[in-house]
């Protein structure tokens, strides 16, 4: 064993397990179904030195060499086909050149256990090489070309390609130059009789490489891929290295010292190098990424610190202008975007943007593809990988996707969840340095994301209590606006009693003048008897109605005293109060009243405000929509209750406000002519004599009170 026959082994294991398993996981991506393939039968030729190593019998040794070139023969053409698979299309030319290429192959098939292709073996220390027949150059000029199509493929596709896939293509093409060097120098033992480096290293570099690209990196970081593929050759290069050069250099002096056991002075420095090996590469790929990382280090402190400083503003709009303007100035990026959820029309709706160069659509539905998609994954989303995928799948999705995030002017779309809630979408443009985003600048977003979200969260908690607040106040302000307008009528009502006693004797002054004139003039023909007349007949009427006003403006105080009132005379009592005055705005009062006693306990000035107020909101409810109507009052009662209807002609109750007619200061009427205090008062007062009132819509025909209160059983009085 040594140096060439152990990393044969290393190749030949790494390459057919990593083949296997992409051909397993991968098969329905023809990309890593092609390069799977290509690998398991380039791992198969790797096999060569180390079975060389293992085997005594020259004859059995050629037998296996001629066995182990059959997979070389084939590795040009599924290397070619993985080219064609990498440009996402398979032209006609590509098509002719795999048919050639195949053919090529099946020609070497057939010569491949004869001495024109492969004479023999030469096993010298510590290196194996084939001993090449007149075929075998051909073979390596075969080879060569074949190789040489592929990078000349792979670079003019770079040259028209941009964004995600050019960078891709870079990989690739960086990745067959380290499999071409690593043929060559296989080559090179078969005719030069000594191989300058194991050659098989490289090519474990060559297939991780592209492994790692297609199957779990972003294929946006090549700048993060080659630095830690430098670091990768520069460490293992040193392990591999020193132990080589000692072994070439130093072996005279290694065989007076060890003898025929020379080797294993080479092997345990080997062995000590490969054990501090990784130790000292993660210490060099921290360095070398802290270095080439240092653009996001420098932005995420600068986000870090502004995510703490969100939580302070309690400002919405401002919230979201701070978020979009740290965002972009600190990652230098052309423009940024938030959409933010509405409950109301279930859609994320556009709230701020900075440096946007065309209209930003307006709102994201949420059964979009992009909000689905983001409900589902829980991840950010690249343009340039959305764009790449829609051009190499069949899937809508990512046609879609593409689309979306186009239209919305987005490199990246960042959601943000809270509590497993999409809360808000992020949108971001290209960077101004023109590089790829990174999975580096993905994870700073994501946080980014989830804390914009909770500081939103409580901007929007903030300012619902704000607005809650200032409405409360407003409402407690018209309360008191209506309060004090309340104490004014109660005042007036108050004075009304006063003022109408005031009136009264005057009155009754003018009326005794005026009987007695009417005395003094027993002739017809008087002049004035007619308008002696006139005056008595108008002063009697306004006694009249000073007398019910002295009546209605009673005080409750002064008749509290719980008593049995005939509720049928308060009706009628009220109905000549109002009567007239109704009359004169086109309304008529059609009272349909049953004969009977209608006896209730409680105070008769306040079941006469109750039926008042009824009468009168029947009024407006007619005049609302009418000139004129009827207020049809009816009083019933049977065993138990005593029953009061007034039914208006009117505009009647919504059903979504019937519920509320009867809270305090809600009102239907204008601004201005209704303080809402009627309807509750009334509800107050049947609620007090253990009564109940409600309120129903009548279709076409208005609006019907109904008011119920416990009947009294009258004793009769006996005539005996």
């Amino acid at each position: 064993m040594n140096i060439y026959s152990i990393s044969s082994l290393f190749a030949f294991i790494f390459c057919l397990t990593l083949g296997a398993f992409i051909f397993i996981r991968r098969y329905r991506d023809i990309k890593c179904r092609s390069f799977g393939i290509a690998i398991f039968v380039t791992g198969l030729w790797t096999s060569f030195p180390f079975l060389a190593s293992r085997i005594d019998d020259p004859a059995l040794m050629l037998f296996v060499t001629r066995l182990v070139y059959i997979p070389a023969i084939f590795t040009p053409v599924v290397w070619i086909r993985f080219a064609a698979a990498v440009k996402q299309k398979l032209s006609s030319k590509d098509k002719k050149i795999l048919i050639l290429g195949y053919c090529f192959s099946a020609v070497f098939l057939l010569f491949s256990f004869s001495p024109f292709f492969i004479r023999g073996v030469n096993r010298f220390a510590p290196h194996f090489s084939v001993v090449p027949g007149p075929l075998y150059l051909l073979f390596v000029v075969g080879f060569t070309v074949s190789f040489s199509f592929i990078l000349w493929s792979i670079f003019s596709e770079f040259k028209n390609a941009s964004g995600y896939y050019r960078n891709q293509l870079k990989i690739i093409f960086f990745s067959f130059v380290l499999g071409v060097i690593s043929g060559l120098l296989h080559f090179c033992a078969a005719y030069f009789n000594k191989e300058p480096f194991p050659h098989d290293l490289l090519l474990i570099l060559y297939v991780s490489l592209i492994a790692y690209a297609i199957i779990k990196y972003r294929l946006m970081d090549i700048t993060v891929t080659i630095t830690r593929t430098g670091v990768f050759v520069a460490v293992y290069a040193l392990v591999l290295g020193l132990p080589f050069l000692l072994a070439t250099l130093g072996r005279s002096q290694l065989v007076e010292f060890l003898g025929a056991a020379w080797w294993i002075g080479p092997m345990l420095l080997m062995v000590g190098l490969g054990i501090c090996g990784p130790f000292v590469y993660v210490y060099l790929e921290k360095r070398a990424l802290a270095i080439l990382f240092r653009e996001q280090r420098r932005y995420q402190e600068i986000l870090k610190a502004a995510s703490v400083d969100m939580t302070r503003i309690r400002n919405l709009p401002e919230l979201l202008d701070f978020i979009t303007h740290t965002i972009t100035d600190s990652v230098r990026i052309t423009h940024s975007a938030i959409y933010l959820w509405d409950a109301k029309t279930e859609q994320f709706i556009f709230k701020t943007g900075i440096n946007l160069k065309k209209d930003q659509p307006a709102s994201i539905d949420k059964k979009s593809t992009l909000m689905t998609w983001f409900e589902s994954k829980k991840e950010s989303l690249v343009y340039e990988e959305i764009k790449s995928k829609s051009e190499a799948s069949l899937n809508p999705i990512f046609k879609n996707l593409r689309e979306e995030m186009f239209n919305l002017n987005a490199a990246i779309a960042v959601p943000g969840f809270l509590d497993g809630k999409l809360l808000d979408v992020i949108i971001l443009g290209d960077k101004l340095s023109g590089r790829m985003y990174g999975s580096e600048d993905l994870n700073n977003f994501s946080v980014l994301a989830g804390d914009s979200a909770l500081a939103i969260e409580n901007a929007l908690l903030y300012g619902n209590i704000e607005r809650e607040v200032q409405q409360r106040t407003k409402e407690l302000m018209d309360v008191q606006k209506q309060l004090v307008q309340a104490e004014k009528l109660a005042t007036v009502g108050t004075l009304a009693g006063g003022v109408a006693h005031e009136i009264n004797n005057p009155l009754t002054a003018v009326l005794t003048n005026v009987q007695m004139m009417l005395m003094d003039c027993e002739d017809n023909d008087n002049p004035d008897k007619e308008s002696l007349e006139l005056i008595e007949e108008a002063t009697k009427r306004c006694r009249k109605i000073v007398q019910k006003l002295m009546v209605y403006s009673r005080k409750p105080m002064e008749t509290s005293s719980i008593a049995d009132v005939d509720l049928k005379k308060s009706l009628q009592g009220v109905i000549t109060f109002l009567s007239y005055q109704l009359e004169q705005e086109d309304i008529k009062i059609i009272p349909e009243i049953k004969n009977g006693t209608y006896t209730v306990k409680g105070t008769q000035n306040e079941f006469e405000q109750v039926i008042t107020n009824l009468i009168l909101n029947a009024k407006d409810a007619i005049k609302k929509i009418k000139k004129g109507g009827n207020v049809r009052i009816t009083l019933s009662k049977n065993k138990d209750w005593i029953k009061l209807e007034v039914e208006d002609e009117g505009a009647g109750i919504p059903d979504e406000i019937v519920l509320k007619i009867f809270d305090p200061f809600f009102t239907t009427k204008d601004v201005g002519k209704g303080l809402g205090l009627g309807l509750s008062i009334c509800q107050a007062i049947v609620e007090k004599h253990k009564g109940t009132i409600s309120a129903r819509c009548v279709a076409d025909s208005g609006s019907v009170f109904t008011v119920k209160l416990p009947t009294v059983e009258v004793p009769v009085v006996s005539k005996n």
